[in-house]
């Protein structure tokens, strides 16, 4: 993890829990959120050498520029998104596990996990190469996609020794650098699901799936082993109820569905025109919806890096 300094309110203590900082007394960078009152004082605590990132009204942006001061670690957001390339830039080789597996799970269905996986899949092969894995067993990430994936069957009976060059095989080219395995008619073995998860760590940078809800054992298999779980959820008292009674891994974001949810990372808002365009062309997701899976996929990238 890299240590920061952490000079600001619950915002900017929430961005740098999503980002995986280690609050410390001897940071290697000092984040200050100057909108906070008594902040400036706490970073001015720490030695000069030690690199700041700033956060900072308008008004005081344009003081520092009067001073002659550099702005290029100044920014008017506490925002992960916004704080996080800026802590790559300063911290180059952070000494921390980067992001592999990423699992998609829901506290119940039809809140557009499987949408949200496909968008963010398609994204982040603009970042690396990515793998998507459907452990639901149902065809629609596929369809999504817009391929028509293999069936799982034709991993069962390796799953006892799956090795890379089996999943090449099966493995489906969705895009550059994207490709897909797990279609219909069955769902995985649980035996199957695990093997492919741990080989597909060692064919791209980023391995992500789409796991069915949270009570499922196989959304539980394969939350385990992930570097980060997220958890959809509507905000009704169901959906409450069922992540209220879930045992959430540490590395969950909550993404709140169409509205708001206690403890949400993210919310998705509901963007029916965007949807009804995706479901016409099986493509990208624009509008709104679209522009909310463009912030998760940059975060998510930060967590790989």
């Amino acid at each position: 993890m890299i240590r920061v300094a952490i000079c600001g309110g619950d915002e900017l203590r929430s961005s740098c829990v999503a980002l995986g900082l280690e609050e410390s007394s001897a940071p290697r960078v000092v984040l200050a959120d100057l909108r906070y009152p008594g902040a400036a004082e706490q970073a001015a605590s720490y030695p000069p050498a030690v690199p700041r990132i700033l956060i900072a009204r308008p008004e005081q942006a344009a003081c520092f520029a009067a001073l002659g001061a550099t702005t290029s670690r100044l920014t008017a957001s506490a925002d992960p998104a916004t704080i996080g390339p800026l802590i790559v830039e300063l911290v180059p080789n952070p000494a921390r596990e980067r992001t592999r597996v990423v699992t998609l799970t829901a506290a119940r269905g039809g809140v557009g996990r499987t949408l949200c996986a496909a968008n963010l899949a398609r994204r982040l092969a603009a970042f690396g190469s990515v793998l998507a894995l459907d452990a639901t067993g149902t065809g629609a990430l596929a369809w999504w996609l817009g391929v028509d994936a293999r069936p799982w069957s034709e991993l069962e009976v390796l799953a006892a020794e799956l090795r890379a060059e089996h999943l090449e095989l099966v493995a489906t080219p969705v895009a550059p650098r994207l490709t897909l395995i797990g279609g219909a008619p069955a769902v995985p073995s649980l035996e199957a699901l695990i093997a492919t998860i741990s080989v597909a760590r060692t064919l791209a940078d980023l391995v992500v799936v789409d796991a069915p809800p949270l009570a499922d054992h196989r959304a539980q298999a394969c939350a385990a082993r992930s570097d980060r779980v997220l958890v959809l959820s509507y905000a009704d008292a169901a959906s409450s109820a069922a992540l209220g009674a879930a045992a959430l891994p540490e590395s969950a974001w909550l993404i709140g569905s169409q509205a708001a949810i206690d403890g949400a990372f993210r919310v998705l808002p509901r963007d029916e025109r965007a949807i009804g365009d995706a479901l016409e062309q099986r493509g990208p997701t624009g509008g709104a919806l679209g522009r909310a899976y463009d912030e998760l996929a940059e975060l998510l990238a930060i967590d790989a890096s």
